[in-house]
């Protein structure tokens, strides 16, 4: 499994930064340093949400004493399973291995990802971060530490890039499948078992987009349910919306500005971002009211 995540408008915030002066014009030297780190800031926020996400869920699930003594071997074997991922300029690539007698321990990283990918969504829209993503099931190679490359990359990319198209996270059509087909499963062992539920909680974390897209749901009711119980979501939920209201209203105005001095360029781009987050704001008007949000 691939998830590609990516940071939007990093690009044109970094065409407004001019270049480092030459010669001792330090002040100018000094003010560039400033605007790139600033600009940084954004991918670093990501990343510590993202890497802090998985670490909680790593380390969450029931405690060992809770456990049967037969059953600890493979709950440990499910905890263990590697979730690796690699920075990469403004985007985070994260892969998990499924290849023979692996796949029966994968399921509970697939859904950690899912489950990351939801909180750090909401984390990052509230502090202004735009997010986009696209995650998929397929084969790959792995190539370098934590680093993989093939098919499966190329069509979590393709989501991220092409299909998504503003923020939010569109998973893609293999995985989908795969988790419908776990949580089918007939129920023979404790395995298969712990399994179907696992991929019935990952499914319970999508939803069908008024595209027919699916993509996670990162307000949706199992993540308001089981997810995010902390005491200030509520505050994090009406940032996040409030940041996707601003966007839309801000390409609205540069929209009808570009239209009546008759710049088309601007027009057509403006244009689209202005649909692109009034879909966001529509997703967010819909889930507020669930999270006691007027």
């Amino acid at each position: 499994m691939v998830a590609f995540f990516d940071i939007l408008g990093q690009r044109d915030k970094m065409h407004r930064i001019t270049l480092p002066p030459v010669g001792d014009e330090t002040s100018n030297d000094d003010k560039f340093k400033q605007d790139i780190l600033k600009l940084y800031s954004n991918v670093k926020t990501f990343r510590i949400f993202f890497a802090d996400a998985i670490d909680s869920f790593t380390k969450s699930g029931i405690e060992n004493d809770q456990i049967p003594e037969q059953a600890k071997s493979f709950f440990e074997k499910l905890r263990e399973h590697p979730i690796a991922y690699r920075n990469f300029a403004d985007s985070v690539i994260v892969h998990i291995r499924l290849k023979g007698d692996e796949m029966k321990y994968a399921g509970r990283a697939i859904y950690g990802v899912l489950c990351a990918a939801a909180v750090t969504f909401n984390s990052c829209m509230a502090k202004g971060i735009p997010v986009r993503g696209g995650i998929d099931l397929g084969f790959a190679m792995n190539i370098g530490p934590d680093e993989i490359y093939g098919p499966a990359l190329a069509s979590a990319y393709h989501l991220e890039c092409k299909v998504a198209a503003y923020p939010r996270i569109v998973v893609g059509k293999t995985l989908v499948s795969y988790l419908k087909e776990l949580s089918e499963s007939r129920l023979e062992t404790d395995v298969e078992n712990v399994n179907r539920q696992i991929a019935n909680n990952s499914l319970a974390l999508l939803t069908t987009d008024d595209d027919g897209n699916m993509i996670v749901d990162h307000l949706g009711d199992y993540i308001r349910n089981n997810l995010q119980k902390i005491p200030d979501i509520a505050d994090v939920v009406s940032k996040a919306y409030r940041f996707a209201s601003s966007e839309h209203e801000k390409y609205r105005i540069a929209r009808n500005e570009a239209e009546s001095i008759g710049n088309v360029e601007v027009l057509k781009r403006c244009a689209l971002l202005t649909d692109r987050y009034e879909w966001l704001t529509k997703y967010f008007k819909k889930h507020l009211p669930s999270w006691g949000i007027k």
